[in-house]
């Protein structure tokens, strides 16, 4: 191949690659970068998301990145922000169809769980060392003490609810995010399995712990009452 026709081609791909990132208005470029980059933390890992990874699959020019991202500090922390918030309202979906305090808490587990394993790689980046500490990012902080306070608002609401004897609120939150996070991160690493336990999916494991029958029936206002009877 001549040195002509090479150039040829490179200048063919360049424009082609120009007029992909031109057609993107203002704003559709970083949108459309996060969900490169979460494809490739999907697919292929974190290891493999670099900016230039992102800007590959999204089309674009190596340097398109630069103009929403300073680096892939800050990449990463737009994807987690993203993440959060989805989260969160994965957990508020959840929470709506349920009426009763304690049905509306085991609903935001099984939620956590279910969106965790359903977008493994996002959720490793969530609650990694790299993001998951204060980032200086205002959009990340606020989007992830939103979903925290999703967990936080619904113990609380089971603990005004009734007679119950529960530790403190900040510890009773603790309890019930160590549960259904030790039990995502099992499940996506593999540890365990949910067809052992006779379950077809993570949401319906998550469901037989938070919300089984043994568990309403106990902690039922009726059943308090007849204990306090006694």
């Amino acid at each position: 191949m001549s040195k002509k026709t090479k150039n040829t081609r490179k200048q063919t791909r360049d424009k082609g690659t120009s007029q992909k990132a031109s057609s993107y208005h203002h704003g559709a470029l970083r949108d459309a970068l996060i969900r490169s980059a979460r494809e490739i933390l999907e697919s292929e890992g974190y290891e493999a998301l670099t900016l230039r990874a992102a800007a590959r699959r999204a089309g674009v020019s190596q340097a398109a990145p630069y103009n929403h991202f300073a680096d892939k500090a800050a990449l990463l922390a737009a994807i987690a922000a993203q993440g959060f918030k989805e989260f969160a309202a994965a957990m508020r979906h959840e929470m709506d169809a349920a009426v009763d305090p304690l049905a509306r808490l085991n609903a935001t587990g099984i939620a956590y769980v279910a969106f965790a394993t359903s977008n493994p790689g996002l959720f490793k980046l969530m609650f990694g060392s790299s993001v998951h500490q204060s980032s200086g990012d205002p959009d990340l902080d606020a989007a992830r003490n939103s979903a925290y306070e999703v967990l936080r608002g619904a113990v609380h609401s089971v603990q005004v609810s009734g007679p119950r004897h529960l530790a403190r609120e900040e510890l009773e939150s603790l309890r019930s995010w160590a549960l259904v996070h030790g039990l995502a991160t099992m499940i996506n690493a593999g540890t365990i399995a949910p067809g052992i336990y006779g379950a077809s999916s993570a949401r319906e494991l998550a469901t037989s712990l938070l919300g089984s029958p043994q568990m309403e029936k106990k902690s039922s206002p009726s059943n308090v009452a007849k204990k306090r009877g006694k």
